[in-house]
């Protein structure tokens, strides 16, 4: 079998609108400082800097919750003007090394540097060129793994966060991740981390060491797939370009200004069941969900939830919408309309609790006859409750 080169490079901005701000302002380096939404009656930290994460303020705290913490703590707003310049800003400077570039928002970039050695030499100089180019030019400091797929690479620089580099040489990619924490790998949340520490299942070696009889039983059916990456496999290609393309967007449009939360939360319900339906028809899974509201004086706000596992099912996905929207709200004004897209797509690789497989496979097979009754007859055939005072 032709075992492919570790020609895979992956940078990864850790605290990426964190990293915005200080680049922007330097001061702030020597500062703790977190990011919140202005205004908002449900005012919550989004963002933590390091300098504020090492004094115990954490991403979803109540801001005069942190303010008591950490007096000194400087709050300031979401720039997302700033961070959209600099995923621009990292796309360009990353495209002049390889035509071959995956630019995922929020500071994650992947190339392929195959085929490049003539022009710049070795890839692993080339990843350390990279990320000086990225400090000296943009000021945002970052981590960078060489690796001969995505899947290893990303770990490798979640590894070694907040900044460094890691070579995982062809070849080595199951000895590297086998003492690598469970909750590195992808489709492993804290949920099922926990339990699977209750389990004695610690490392992602632990999970790569299961057979098939093992997995089916433990993991379930889709617990092939978990097992095949914590060994490291992974054949998925770059998504070419610049992954602001590649989500799955949906609007609403009221018929007359709201100021109802139930009417809100039950037109996130009905949209979030069509978009994840057309996900669950691609075989994808989300890790982000953002939400932006359009208020009738014409101003607009969003927030962005995030996991380190997947979001599959229409419930996960509606729920972690409304928590966005409730995080964007507190603006006693009404609401026009709202949209959201469901981002960092990837391959569903849904497993089951080793504890709880058969309440995990039922909510699995629920999720599959819907969809297959929604194919049928229509989507608005079979609806959640929460939707059914959405009006179209």
């Amino acid at each position: 079998m032709h075992e492919r080169k570790a020609s895979i490079v992956h940078i990864n901005i850790t605290d990426f609108a964190a990293a915005v701000a200080i680049a922007k302002q330097p001061r702030l380096a020597d500062r703790p400082f977190a990011i919140a939404l202005e205004g908002s009656a449900r005012n919550v930290i989004i963002t933590t800097s390091r300098k504020a994460w090492q004094e115990g303020i954490r991403v979803g705290m109540p801001v005069t919750t942190a303010q008591r913490m950490l007096p000194d703590l400087q709050v300031l707003p979401p720039d997302t003007q700033s961070a959209a310049q600099a995923d621009s800003a990292i796309a360009m400077l990353v495209a002049s090394y390889s035509p071959d570039i995956q630019c995922d928002k929020g500071g994650h970039v992947y190339l392929d540097m195959k085929g490049t050695d003539r022009l710049f030499g070795p890839v692993l100089d080339s990843a350390l060129r990279i990320r000086k180019d990225i400090r000296e030019h943009l000021g945002l400091e970052g981590a960078v793994a060489v690796a001969s797929n995505k899947l290893v690479a990303k770990i490798g620089t979640r590894a070694i966060r907040p900044c460094g580099l890691a070579h995982i040489r062809e070849g080595e990619e199951a000895s590297f991740l086998a003492s690598q924490d469970v909750s590195l790998l992808s489709g492993v949340g804290p949920a099922i981390a926990r339990l699977l520490r209750v389990a004695g299942i610690t490392q992602i070696g632990q999970i790569a060491a299961l057979d098939d009889n093992q997995v089916l039983a433990f993991l379930g059916r889709r617990g092939l797939a978990l097992r095949d990456a914590a060994r490291g496999l992974d054949t998925s290609p770059l998504q070419k370009g610049v992954m602001d393309k590649q989500f799955i967007h949906r609007k609403v449009n009221f018929a007359e200004p709201i100021l109802n939360l139930a009417e809100l939360k039950a037109g996130i319900f009905a949209a979030a069941e069509d978009a994840g339906l057309q996900m669950r028809r691609e075989g994808m899974s989300c890790q982000a969900v953002q939400i932006s509201l359009f208020w009738s004086d014409g101003r607009t706000s969003e927030a962005t939830k995030r996991t380190k596992g997947q979001w599959i099912y229409d419930a996960e996905i509606a729920d972690a919408l409304f928590q966005a929207a409730l995080q964007a709200m507190g603006r006693r004004v009404r609401l026009l309309s709202f949209a959201f897209k469901l981002f960092d797509l990837g391959p569903s690789l849904r497993q089951t609790d080793l504890f709880i497989p058969e309440i995990l496979q039922k909510q699995d097979s629920l999720q599959q006859a819907i969809d297959e009754v929604r194919q049928r007859f229509g989507p608005g055939i079979l609806t959640h409750a929460t939707a059914l005072c959405h009006g179209n």
